[in-house]
């Protein structure tokens, strides 16, 4: 038996409403329109910027003070808004190595127990050379690094990243740096 098309009023209508829609629209391309005057120049006495913009704040510096504020109070959840997302968490002697969420980063502190022992983040030029020989840990020792030390024996390093921190390296004792 052939196959026989059926036409549909609806499908007729379509039609007819998109042909009537094409037909209604005007085919004369509008020109150019007249240009506007260009804008004068700026006068000579015209305020000049302030020569000596206010110095912005060494980024840095302001996240060094809250990573050893929050260390000094124990509380290391307080550094959870200066993560990137995700953060590096690395620990050494482990396999520990994962981009987490910021709230993850700083519940992994707790690894190296921000709230006991003194956390000495004035670190000599020595004691961070030899954290920079390390054969398997020297790359997150940056010239910006910020490092703590406990008197307990953890060690924390966070990496900044303008003015936050995308990289936390964790050792529950320094002397695990050079096995």
């Amino acid at each position: 038996m052939p196959l026989r098309s059926r036409s549909t009023p609806a499908l007729w209508l379509i039609a007819v409403a998109i042909a009537g829609v094409l037909t209604a629209c005007s085919t004369d391309i509008p020109g150019p329109s007249e240009s506007t005057p260009p804008a004068a120049a700026p006068s000579a006495t015209a305020a000049d910027p302030d020569p000596d913009p206010e110095p912005v704040g060494d980024p840095t510096a302001e996240l060094r003070a809250e990573v050893i504020a929050a260390f000094d109070a124990g509380d290391a959840d307080s550094l959870e808004s200066r993560f990137t997302d995700p953060v590096r968490v690395v620990i050494a002697a482990s396999e520990a190595d994962a981009q987490v969420e910021p709230v993850d980063a700083a519940l992994a502190l707790d690894y190296v127990h921000p709230e006991s022992g003194d956390w000495d983040f004035d670190v000599t030029e020595e004691q961070l050379d030899a954290y920079r020989d390390s054969e398997y840990y020297s790359m997150f020792f940056p010239e910006d690094a910020i490092v703590g030390v406990s008197s307990d024996g953890p060690l924390v390093a966070f990496s900044p990243s303008d003015d936050q921190i995308d990289t936390v390296f964790m050792s529950i004792d320094e002397a695990l740096l050079y096995y």
